[in-house]
């Protein structure tokens, strides 16, 4: 398994979009293979995981 990191920025987002739901969905599809999500300053969040 390779560990890949993948970045969130709100102001990649469209309006009404928000961060926390495009978050969840790329969890959601994850499944067990996370490892970790870290904030990055305040609009910002890295997500690790194992593919």
């Amino acid at each position: 398994m390779v560990h890949k990191i993948r970045y969130f920025e709100t102001k990649t987002l469209s309006q009404g979009v928000y961060l926390q739901d495009v978050v969840n969905e790329f969890l959601s599809e994850k499944g067990e293979n996370i490892i970790a999500v870290m904030p990055v300053m305040g609009d910002s969040l890295l997500v690790h995981y194992k593919e």
